[in-house]
C-alpha cells in the first residue's frame, strides 16, 4: 500500500504522463522498481518547473541553507531503494546523513522541499532540490 505522502509527492513533483506507473510500482511487489528509476532517469521523471538547484555538487550544507529558505521543519520521510532507509521518518538533517552518500537512489520529502539523489556511478551523485 502507497502512503499518502508518496501520493502527494507524485502528483506534485512527478510529470503528469509517468505518475500512473510510478505510483502502480511503489504501491506494490514492483516499489524497488519504482524507486530504480530514479537512479539513472530522474530528469525524465520530474517536472523541470519544480527544480531549484541540481547537479553533483550540492552538498548537506547547502541543501540545509535552501530548506531554510523554504521554511523546511519537521519530520521528513524517506523513500529508498535501500530497504533499511525506505518509509522512514526523520529530521533533514538526519535524512541527509542517511541518504546520501549511499550509493542508491533515495528520496527526501520534507512539507514543499524534496531532495532526490541519484545512484553514484563515479564521483558524486547528482542531486536535485524540488520546491
Amino acid at each position: 500500500m502507497i502512503d499518502e505522502i508518496e501520493k502527494l509527492f507524485i502528483e506534485r513533483f512527478i510529470k503528469k504522463n509517468r505518475q500512473d506507473r510510478l505510483l502502480f510500482e511503489l504501491s506494490g511487489k514492483k516499489r524497488q522498481n519504482g524507486i530504480g528509476r530514479f537512479c539513472h532517469y530522474t530528469e525524465d521523471l520530474i517536472k523541470p518547473d519544480r527544480i531549484v538547484a541540481s547537479g553533483n555538487k550540492l552538498y548537506s550544507d547547502e541543501i540545509l541553507s535552501v530548506a531554510e529558505k523554504y521554511n523546511v521543519s519537521g519530520l521528513c520521510y524517506i523513500i529508498a531503494y535501500n530497504k533499511n532507509l525506505d518509509r522512514k521518518t526523520c529530521t533533514l538533517n538526519d535524512a541527509l546523513n542517511l541518504v546520501l552518500g549511499n550509493g542508491m537512489a533515495g528520496i527526501i520529502i520534507c512539507d514543499n522541499l524534496v531532495v532526490i539523489e541519484t545512484e553514484q556511478s563515479f564521483g558524486t551523485p547528482t542531486r536535485y532540490i524540488l520546491h
